[in-house]
């Protein structure tokens, strides 16, 4: 759906991406996941068609139509959509920029927004409830989601995820999702991507991700495995493996635990501030 060729990017002396690859295929949900400042974000902001790379480029699947980032939701950190307008205003303005003859309403009606708020009077729970209503309006192949979710509270980000479950059941929706609170949508997620130093680190299926990292806790670990990360208490360490293959039971003296995608991507990150 959405394939990046050869992409660098800076921000004024600072390199972000430099001939970096991807390719996103239609209907995949993907988490984009790394620690702070690796590029996160950017590579939304660049897939949404906010920014423009300096070198390469992003291509679209021709079925988006000769305009296709009007095909593409965008759920932003930021949230700016028309501040100024109350929300009836704002999906007025919506509905024309989109050429959008209806508006399903009743997401807005659900979190008890009045038509005549001011947008920037509304919460943050309330304005991405609002900002997914008016993308859902213009039927996206496409939907960007940036870490705004962790800033929602409890029952908003759950009525939200309800949405997007919704959705990705009843169309073949592409979806990219940025840091999303992990425990929350590891049911939803076909593929994990780790950025590092401008990168793709890891690139992995959920399903054989699980199958690859391990926390292994042993007091005497074999010295070739591959250490991804360490944690615990110094007379009884936590190591985790990857990748991790099955003949490594047999030189290990201590347990061998699963992991949920939390505790996985944790020791991603683990690895890369030890």
């Amino acid at each position: 759906m959405i394939t990046i060729k050869k992409l660098s990017f800076r921000y004024e002396k600072v390199k972000v991406f430099d001939h970096f690859d991807l390719h996103v295929p239609e209907g995949q949900s993907c988490l984009i996941t790394g620690i702070n400042g690796v590029g996160k974000s950017t590579l939304l902001r660049l897939m949404a068609g906010v920014l423009e790379p300096d070198e390469g480029e992003v291509i679209y699947n021709p079925k988006m139509g000769d305009v296709p980032k009007q095909k593409i939701g965008f759920i932003s950190d930021k949230l700016s959509i028309y501040e100024s307008l109350t929300v009836s205003q704002g999906i007025d303005l919506h509905k024309s920029v989109y050429g959008i003859s209806k508006f399903d309403d009743s997401l807005v009606k659900h979190t008890k927004i009045r038509m005549n708020q001011k947008i920037k009077e509304l919460s943050i729970g309330q304005r991405t409830i609002l900002l997914l209503s008016l993308i859902l309006s213009s039927e996206p192949e496409v939907l960007l989601i940036d870490e705004i979710i962790h800033s929602m509270d409890a029952y908003l980000r759950k009525f939200f995820l309800e949405q997007l479950i919704d959705l990705l059941s009843q169309r073949s929706v592409t979806v990219i999702m940025v840091n999303v609170n992990f425990h929350d949508i590891e049911h939803m997620v076909d593929r994990v991507i780790l950025l590092k130093d401008g990168k793709i680190a890891v690139d992995e299926a959920i399903d054989a991700l699980k199958e690859k990292v391990k926390r292994v806790v042993s007091e005497n670990l074999p010295g070739d495995l591959p250490i991804l990360s360490q944690s615990g208490l110094p007379d009884r360490p936590d190591y985790f493996i990857y990748p991790f293959r099955d003949e490594f039971r047999r030189q290990i003296n201590g347990e061998v635990v699963d992991l949920n995608l939390t505790e996985i991507v944790t020791a991603f990150i683990g690895g890369e501030y030890a």
